[in-house]
């Protein structure tokens, strides 16, 4: 407050200078509120015009393009969800119509080369990885052993032969000593009958009759004999030629021993764990090498149990090799026999202790369709993805 000894004219004037100060920071407040109107881009009653007239404001024309990207949003998804619903029955269909799964692989026969003899390998022609044909030799043993034992066979089965001839000769001579023997025995049996007549007559003694009877009883004797003589010849012809026989096996087991020197490819493939060395020493049975069938493959797909109840001998199938990442054809050639832990070593007892319940998986096996890998790209191991078409597929 004021002392009473002041000017009352300054005073006053004070009075007059705080009134400008509060009508310049009330104008600075209104103009404040203009900025911050025009910055929330929301007209103030200042820049309101009557209706017909422009917008003086720019705003207007943000909302506006807001607006008609929102109406052009709704749109495209409502458009989108009616395409959806459109193609919603075919999307279905497409997906019912194939079983598919990952848990698959390309298979083939894998042989194994083993040596039938034993005996010193001198010379072995492929290496692993190589390529072979059908019949190409891969693996020579020391045939000279064999060679010797093939001579031996072939004299022993001469021998054998000539036995044969000897017994059918003896064969032969008891033939004509049984001829013989009938012969002189006719003989003796005539004069017998005739001594008979004279005796009867008695023209000649009883003693000359015994005589002759008797020779002639020792002639049909001489018959029987040479008859059993002959039994005998031909028995011993048929030991012989069971001797030559032998013996004809004998050789053609030297001959295949002597063949089995050499070792052919059996088929088409590509040889992989080759462990026979130039100089080895091998016995029957042992494994020399595998040879992997390029010919013949196909897929081994284990599918769900559940993916089954449509599926059948005969329905196409694509198959991607991951290896190459392109798509094959086949089909199913079997359905399985039984679930793949029943063949493991140890299957599962599910009758003992607690019980818990999966999904098995059991083995479809695919064929190629021919003629889609004439340079037998295509091994065994390699990971496919199969799809089998429960319908015809769409092409």
């Amino acid at each position: 407050m004021n002392n009473s000894n002041e000017d009352p004219s300054a005073y006053f004037a004070d009075r007059e200078n705080h009134g400008d100060l509060r009508t310049d920071r009330d104008q600075s407040v209104e103009r404040s509120d203009l900025r911050l109107d025009t910055f929330n881009r929301r007209p103030s009653a200042i820049e309101r015009v009557p209706d017909g007239e422009a917008p003086s404001n720019p705003d207007r024309g943000g909302r506006g393009w807001r607006t008609i990207r929102e109406r052009w949003r709704t749109g495209l998804m409502a458009f989108l969800i009616l395409t959806l619903a459109a193609a919603a029955p075919s999307i279905w269909r497409y997906l019912q119509s194939y079983e598919a799964t990952d848990d698959a692989q390309i298979d083939g026969h894998i042989d194994p080369l083993s040596s039938r003899i034993d005996g010193t390998v001198i010379a072995v022609h492929v290496e692993d990885d190589d390529r072979v044909t059908k019949g190409e030799l891969l693996v020579e043993i020391d045939p000279r052993d064999y060679e010797v034992a093939v001579e031996q066979a072939k004299a022993r089965l001469g021998l054998a032969l000539a036995q044969v001839a000897s017994a059918k000769q003896d064969y032969a001579a008891a033939l004509a000593n049984v001829r013989e023997a009938v012969a002189a025995n006719f003989k003796a049996q005539q004069d017998a009958h005739r001594y008979g007549i004279l005796l009867a007559q008695q023209v000649v003694p009883l003693e000359q009759y015994d005589q002759y009877t008797a020779v002639a009883r020792v002639d049909s004797a001489k018959v029987d004999s040479a008859r059993e003589a002959a039994g005998s010849a031909l028995k011993t012809i048929a030991a012989r030629q069971a001797d030559a026989d032998a013996a004809r096996a004998a050789l053609d087991q030297a001959l295949l021993n002597l063949s089995y020197t050499k070792i052919y490819a059996p088929t088409n493939g590509i040889v992989g764990k080759r462990s026979v060395q130039l100089g080895s020493r091998i016995q029957p049975g042992q494994t020399l090498m595998f040879v992997t069938e390029t010919d013949d493959i196909w897929v081994t797909a284990n599918f769900k149990e559940t993916q089954l109840a449509r599926m059948h001998r005969g329905q196409p199938v694509t198959i991607h090799v991951d290896t190459f990442g392109r798509n094959y054809r086949g089909y199913v050639e079997h359905m399985p026999g039984a679930s793949g832990d029943r063949f493991s070593l140890l299957p599962p007892e599910n009758a003992t202790g607690n019980y818990v319940k999966v999904v098995q998986r059991l083995p479809v096996r695919i064929v190629f369709e021919p003629r889609q890998d004439p340079d037998h790209q295509l091994h065994p191991g390699m990971s496919v993805e199969p799809t089998v078409w429960l319908l015809q597929p769409l092409r």
